[in-house]
Parts: structure tokens; C-alpha cells; sequence
């Protein structure tokens, strides 16, 4: 597993949401947050957005300055802020893996030679370090919520 993950804004709310933030602390060394996925992450008054506020706080998600965005791969108007920042960020640190799930951030980091890791398997990498009872039950309970995952993709995770 990579010592640094790079978190764009939908699997910090998807996961601030179900109060499942302490499940990155868990897995991970280190979880990045760039400037833009803060403003986005913070865009709303709702219970993910005080809970992602408290996990900064508890130190398990780290500010990270964002790099200026010279890649023309990044220019891209379907990418958002928070996106081509977690993405130019990961540019820098090669051993870093980000967590995103917008599948067209996912084909653009595919494109560009980086790791990456989404909400559904970090849920499913908890369970199996004991972290979580059920990655199924977390992921309904983010579906209630709002968060959109393939009926392909939870079959297959399951």
C-alpha cells in the first residue's frame, strides 16, 4: 500500500458522510489534501463537511500546498479544480496513490501513468484489515446518501 494517498474532494465527502474518515488514518501513512479539494470539501454546511473539518483537526488529513498546474493534460474544462490539483500533486510525488472516483478523472490519471484507488476499495481493503465489518454495508450506506457506484462494479468488488 502507498505511504501517501492524495484525496480529491467525493471520497472525503463520500466517506465523511457514513463518519468513515478514520478508515484513511487506518490505511494510510499520510492522506494529502490539496487547497482546492478543501474549498470543495467545505463548499456545504453539512455533517460530511464538519467531519472532514474534525479528521484535519485529528490530523489525519493533511493541508498540502498545490502545485501550479503546467501539465496540458490538465486542461481540461470536464476536470474539476479539486481534480487536476490532486492530479498535478501526484505528478510531483511519484509514490503516492490518489483516491478519486470520478471515472473521468480515473481514465485522465490512467493516461497519465498514475495510481490511483477509489472510495468502493478502500472500504473493501478496511474490511480485510479488519478495519470494517462490511465494505457492502458502508457502500449501501453511502448509496443512501447519495454516492453512485455501479451495479458492475460493486458485484465485482464483492
Amino acid at each position: 500500500m502507498a505511504e501517501a494517498v492524495i484525496a480529491d474532494a467525493g471520497p472525503l465527502i463520500a466517506l465523511g458522510g457514513i463518519d468513515r474518515l478514520n478508515l484513511l488514518h487506518d490505511l494510510f501513512l499520510e492522506v494529502c489534501v490539496p487547497q482546492a479539494v478543501w474549498e470543495e470539501c467545505h463548499a456545504g454546511s453539512g455533517l460530511d463537511s464538519r467531519r472532514i473539518a474534525v479528521a484535519r483537526d485529528r490530523g489525519w488529513l493533511q493541508p498540502c500546498p498545490s502545485p501550479p498546474i503546467h501539465d496540458r493534460r490538465l486542461d481540461n474544462p470536464a476536470l474539476g479544480a479539486g481534480e487536476c490539483a490532486a492530479m498535478a500533486l501526484a505528478l510531483e510525488r511519484s509514490d503516492s496513490l490518489l483516491l478519486m472516483d470520478d471515472r473521468l478523472a480515473r481514465r485522465q490519471a490512467h493516461r497519465l501513468g498514475l495510481r490511483f484507488i477509489g472510495t468502493a476499495r478502500v472500504l473493501w481493503l478496511a474490511q480485510q484489515h479488519g478495519f470494517l465489518d462490511s465494505a457492502e454495508a458502508a457502500i449501501r450506506a453511502m448509496a443512501e446518501r447519495g454516492y453512485r457506484i455501479s451495479p458492475e462494479l460493486l458485484r465485482h468488488m464483492l
